[in-house]
């Protein structure tokens, strides 16, 4: 094999990378303007798709993990972990995952859940707007890890409290 065909080897190798990676983080989203109320969080709601969605988003699969999100008096809770607390890989994996998005969130980047949902999550405009204003903190648990979103900002905590009632209704059971 010559020097010639190795490089190409590597430089397709390459492209074909960044062409999954940029799949997964910048595929279309299709925004809807609709106001999002608890009456109407799961109307056309397709559990069997979001979990797909999220099989890509997160990098693991969805049936081996549980989520829990909970609104606190201070911001709310993301709890993701593992159905099998021996299963070393997945629990790795939620840990890379919740750090992933506790940077992508302070960040203001909540590219994930607009996908994962196939709609812009409510709360996430304000979430977005003072992202200076919610500190993240990532606790690893037996299983998995959580991430904690605080603030003393009234409007941004009613947002983030949207936030998590809204991914609790659609990741009930899960």
């Amino acid at each position: 094999m010559n020097i010639l065909n190795v490089k190409t080897l590597i430089i397709s190798g390459i492209v074909a990378a960044v062409i999954i990676i940029a799949t997964v983080y910048f595929i279309p989203i299709s925004y809807r303007t609709t106001t999002i109320s608890p009456a109407n969080t799961t109307a056309g709601f397709n559990q069997t798709a979001m979990l797909e969605r999220g099989n890509v988003a997160m990098g693991f699969n969805q049936s081996m993990i549980h989520h829990h999100f909970m609104a606190t008096t201070t911001g709310g809770e993301i709890m993701i972990m593992s159905t099998n607390m021996s299963d070393a890989k997945t629990i790795n994996e939620i840990r890379s995952h919740v750090r992933d998005i506790q940077y992508e969130f302070s960040q203001g980047n909540f590219t994930k859940p607009f996908y994962i949902h196939a709609q812009v999550v409510p709360g996430t405009d304000v979430m977005t707007a003072k992202k200076d204003l919610i500190q993240y903190s990532v606790k690893d648990i037996d299983g998995g890890s959580a991430l904690i979103l605080t603030t003393n900002d009234t409007e941004l905590l009613n947002a983030i409290q949207q936030f998590m009632n809204f991914q609790s209704s659609q990741h009930m059971g899960h």
